[in-house]
């Protein structure tokens, strides 16, 4: 009877035991634009834009285990990185959360989210210094094109671009009295610097929030910009938009909004109506 029992314990703590998840390949960071890839139903098509601005959506990233990122870092929930669809990678960008004016820099390696209706996602580090919880924010993502060129010309698989960047400003540092962010306010980086900057920004960068105004503003979803106003008509009549004149690259242009709508919930609807549509690039903006 005891050697049964003694071979029954040892069978079921050997179906408890987990074996040990393989190592992850060696970080090897590289500049990444990408062919155009499907993800969560949706085509995305990544392009280059060293001082992109969008408005739309962030989260937190939802899932946090080690993993090689699109731009070959290891992900660690701890550093202040994030991700995007369809911007070149890594990308330095500035995240304002429209709703409390805090705003953070952060490098962009990796794809996602994988929600169409999502601008940004980051990790959970970034998101609480930010005060993004379990719900998502309205954000103003906003590209910091000296060090973006700079990570273009000295990373491995850059386009080696002829930059000539101006001297990095001074940063001035005070400490941050916010439970649970253990940041710091600093002033916000000029963009500028050198390839040794670029360098650095691969390594680390500062968890530290700066405080600036709130804007707030409605979720509308953005159902395209055209030159024709006939083809933005239609496309108002198929989504339930409006055709508001804008100017594109200093011409005469229309876009389509559908809105506004007040929560995230809600402007998920609108962009799912509008895709369902057939306007497969609408996305979901703050204005």
């Amino acid at each position: 009877m005891r050697r049964v029992c003694a071979v029954l314990m040892a069978a079921a703590l050997a179906g408890c035991h987990r074996p040990e998840e393989p190592p992850l390949p060696p970080a090897s960071p590289h500049y990444v634009i990408g062919a155009p890839y499907r993800m969560g139903g949706v085509w995305r098509y990544p392009q280059e834009d060293f001082s992109y601005r969008a408005t739309g959506l962030a989260v937190a990233d939802p899932d946090q285990t080690p993993y090689v990122t699109a731009d070959g870092e290891h992900y660690d929930g701890n550093a202040m990185t994030g991700s995007h669809a369809t911007l070149q990678l890594p990308a330095i960008v500035t995240v304002r959360n429209l709703e409390n004016g805090r705003e953070i820099t952060v490098r962009l390696n990796d794809r996602g989210p994988v929600s169409a209706g999502r601008l940004v996602s980051l990790t959970p580090r970034a998101a609480a210094l930010l005060g993004i919880g379990a719900n998502p924010v309205r954000v103003a993502v906003t590209g910091i094109e000296g060090l973006n060129e700079q990570l273009a010309e000295t990373l491995p698989g850059g386009q080696h671009l002829d930059v000539s960047a101006a001297p990095a400003g001074q940063v001035r540092a005070e400490s941050l009295d916010h439970p649970g962010a253990g940041g710091t306010i600093v002033a916000a980086p000029s963009g500028g610097g050198d390839a040794a900057d670029a360098v650095a920004v691969m390594r680390d960068l500062p968890a530290s929030v700066r405080q600036g105004y709130v804007e707030g503003g409605l979720l509308w979803v953005d159902a395209g910009t055209f030159s024709t106003l006939r083809y933005a008509e239609i496309a108002a009549a198929r989504t339930g938009g409006r055709v508001v004149p804008v100017r594109d690259r200093g011409k005469a242009a229309w876009r389509v909004h559908v809105g506004p709508f007040t929560t995230a919930a809600d402007a998920d609807r609108g962009l799912d109506q509008a895709m369902g549509a057939g306007v497969t690039g609408a996305r979901i903006v703050v204005e």
